[in-house]
């Protein structure tokens, strides 16, 4: 018991030390202050090409978060970021359960979620959209005949009752 007290004190020490080197942390690492960065036109002098927000931090996070974060992937994989992601996380999650009916619903929920962000944002869509959305399609369809697959495959192989 007094262990556990000792413990905890410890942690409670640590928390409070940490707390107070906090007002320092923001003198002491200013390079992510206003005007701290170099501007537009030097950043285009140096790189010999307009520079992305990305590579001087100016992205607007807070108001397009997930935007904000594929900006990066989308210029490299050409709008195609997120399907990439999207099939990455279904197939470590068909590695891990190995069970097509859930991979079907994730995917189901996935895609559909997808399908349903340019509508959200009023944008025009561009054409690696319209491919994406393309797969997007491809994808929602074989996600409802595998979980429509199993579902009559588990009512099957479950008998009579």
């Amino acid at each position: 018991m007094d262990g556990i007290i000792i413990k905890n004190m410890k942690n409670i020490l640590l928390t409070l030390m940490i707390l107070s080197v906090l007002p320092f942390i923001n003198t002491a690492f200013a390079d992510h202050l206003e005007g701290s960065m170099i501007s537009d036109s030097e950043c285009a002098d140096k790189m010999g090409r307009e520079c992305y927000c990305w590579e001087q931090g100016s992205c607007k996070f807070t108001s397009d978060p997930l935007g904000t974060m594929l900006k990066p992937f989308d210029a490299v994989f050409g709008g195609l970021a997120l399907v990439i992601f999207w099939a990455m996380v279904v197939g470590l999650l068909w590695l891990r359960t190995e069970s097509p009916q859930l991979v079907g619903i994730v995917g189901i929920a996935m895609v559909a979620s997808y399908l349903s962000y340019l509508e959200t944002q009023g944008a025009s869509p561009t054409p690696e959209f319209e491919m994406a959305r393309i797969v997007g399609v491809i994808l929602l369809v074989i996600s409802f005949g595998i979980a429509f697959y199993q579902m009559i495959v588990a009512r099957v192989l479950s008998g009579p009752q």
